[in-house]
C-alpha cells in the first residue's frame, strides 16, 4: 500500500489561521509607514517650491520682468489675499497667474504647472488645502496648509508642513 504524501486538511488551516493574524498584523503598521512616507514626500516637494522661489527671486529674468514684479513684492509684503501663518502673511502660490517669468520660472524648476502643485501633496488633506508662501529679507518659507504633518490621517490647520530657508 503506497502512503500519500502531503498536507492534511488541518495542517493547510492551521497555515492559513496564521498567516491571516499575521496579515491583520501588518496591514495597520504598512499602512501608517505608507502615510509616514507620504508626509515625508510632501516635505520634499514644500523643499523644492521653497528653493524654486528662491532661485526665482534672485533671477535677473525675473527682477527684470515688470509682470512679475506685483507677485515679487506681494510675497515679501502682502497687502491683500493672504493668509497668516504662525505670525507670517503668505500668499497662495496658486495666485501667480498670466503670463510672466516668474510663473515660467517656477514651473521650470518644479517641474510642475503651478495650478497642479496642490496635486502633488500626498499626505491626508482637506478639500481647502493650499501651498502659501513668503519671502522676509530674502529668508522663503512655503507652508503647505491644511495638511498632516504627523503621519496620523488628521489634517487639521495646527498640523502644517512649514519649510523655511
Amino acid at each position: 500500500m503506497k502512503k500519500n504524501k502531503g498536507f492534511s486538511l488541518v495542517e493547510l488551516i492551521i497555515v492559513i489561521a496564521i498567516m491571516a493574524i499575521l496579515v491583520g498584523i501588518m496591514v495597520p503598521v504598512m499602512l501608517h509607514f505608507i502615510e509616514k512616507s507620504n508626509v515625508s514626500s510632501d516635505y520634499q516637494l514644500a523643499d523644492t517650491i521653497r528653493s524654486a522661489v528662491a532661485y526665482s527671486i534672485v533671477d535677473a529674468r525675473v527682477k527684470d520682468d515688470p509682470d512679475s514684479q506685483p507677485y515679487l513684492d506681494a510675497m515679501e509684503n502682502p497687502t491683500a489675499s493672504y493668509v497668516e501663518i504662525n505670525g507670517k502673511k503668505m500668499i497662495s502660490i496658486s495666485s501667480i497667474t498670466g503670463p510672466c517669468v516668474l510663473k515660467e520660472s517656477l514651473e521650470e524648476y518644479t517641474g510642475y504647472p503651478l495650478g497642479s502643485l496642490k496635486s502633488q501633496i500626498r499626505s491626508e488633506h482637506e478639500a481647502d488645502t493650499e501651498i502659501y508662501v513668503c519671502t522676509t529679507n530674502g529668508v522663503v518659507t512655503v507652508a503647505l496648509y491644511h495638511t498632516d504633518s504627523t503621519g496620523r490621517k488628521k489634517p487639521t490647520t495646527n498640523l502644517d508642513i512649514i519649510i523655511s530657508q
